[in-house]
């Protein structure tokens, strides 16, 4: 598959809100995708790397963060070194984060944040599935320490890792570059568990603006059920018990604002500047005009990839955000979206974007340097 109906099918939908859509939680503070932001003057998402740096210690992210984040050892050293990743294996008191119950190990492995994102990964020892199953998981996850506020609210979506990615030209591929399988069943192979027989589960969160900070905030995550989802975003329960971390977020961030100033080529948009970071990207809009927006559709341009200064085009890149407009006037909105991998934006030539949010259009370039 290489429609733009593959990319918006990957943007935002969390198997949480899928498993638990029958029987809501007061807890569960997961919120779809794609919502209007709030009115705010602007938004800064930040983390920047330079692709020279020289680790003096080799970091290693898990397997499923590495293949999430589609990251090379250069990358992973680097966002380590700078603070803007956390490496739980390596830390001193690592145990006292492994918890143990009915016989099932879930750690916390790798955390990567930009301002309004987070990735985090963990490790799961001791749970095993059927071959042809899918592993699943009940949890809830929220920032700060009050559940019942909005302020602990975010976009969310989680699943473990499965050793799928979706290449440059938007077919699905295996991370570790081997040759894709269909089984008897006609769906593609599934590759879940690591050569030491592990899960990884991977969470990743936008803050909601206006309401709620990544960079140093307090994140609580609570596993409390194991599973398999067997078909038709159904829940099968397996394993109960309590896996509860709290895992303080990294407060490093630098962000990378580049000045554009040009218009989004068949719209009303002008993109006035970017905030990039090698994770995630706020696209900054002033709107020349009326918008043809609907009840589903704002009508803005969608931030989708990039083309790089050799020429290579990355075209789906963006992996979850939100959009909206800034002001309640609507003559600024923004378009912030994460990453399906670690940018060098030292190479970033051109953004790609969709020049709307109804489908059927092409993808437009506008330069930015």
């Amino acid at each position: 598959m290489t429609s733009r109906d593959l990319y918006l099918s990957m943007v935002g939908i969390d198997d949480v809100i899928l498993a638990k859509a029958s029987r809501p939680s007061k807890n569960n503070k997961v919120i779809k995708f794609h919502k209007r932001l709030s009115f705010v003057a602007g938004i800064c998402l930040a983390l920047i790397i330079s692709a020279t740096a020289v680790a003096a210690i080799r970091h290693f992210w898990g397997r499923g963060m590495s293949g999430y984040l589609k990251s090379t050892d250069e990358q992973q050293q680097t966002l380590t070194e700078t603070g803007q990743a956390i490496v739980y294996p390596e830390l001193t008191d690592y145990s006292s984060y492994q918890i143990t119950d009915q016989g099932v190990t879930i750690a916390p492995n790798t955390v990567v944040v930009g301002d309004d994102f987070a990735y985090i990964s963990f490790t799961v020892s001791g749970f095993e599935v059927g071959e042809n199953e899918e592993p699943a998981a009940e949890l809830d996850y929220y920032l700060g320490d009050n559940p019942s506020t909005e302020s602990s609210w975010v976009n969310g979506s989680s699943s473990f890792y499965d050793g799928l990615i979706i290449d440059d030209k938007g077919y699905i591929a295996y991370a570790d570059g081997s040759e894709v399988k269909i089984g008897d069943d006609g769906n593609t192979i599934r590759h879940y568990y690591d050569e030491d027989g592990n899960l990884e589960y991977i969470i990743q969160i936008q803050a909601i603006d206006g309401v709620n900070t990544i960079l140093g905030n307090t994140l609580h995550v609570n596993f409390t059920d194991l599973g398999i989802y067997p078909g038709n975003a159904d829940y099968q329960s397996y394993i109960t018990g309590n896996w509860d971390f709290t895992l303080k977020l990294p407060t490093v961030s630098n962000t990378q604002n580049i000045k554009v100033n040009k218009e989004v080529p068949g719209t009303n948009f002008t993109v006035e500047s970017i905030d990039i970071s090698p994770v995630s990207i706020t696209v900054n809009y002033k709107v020349n005009g009326e918008v043809n927006a609907s009840e589903d559709c704002l009508g803005m341009p969608e931030f989708t990839g990039f083309v790089l200064e050799d020429g290579t085009r990355l075209p789906y890149v963006a992996n979850g955000g939100s959009s909206g407009f800034t002001d309640e006037t609507e003559k600024y909105a923004v378009c912030s979206r994460a990453f399906d991998r670690v940018i060098d934006i030292s190479q970033v030539k051109s953004i790609l974007l969709w020049p709307d949010d109804f489908g059927g259009c092409d993808m437009v370039e506008v330069e930015i340097q």
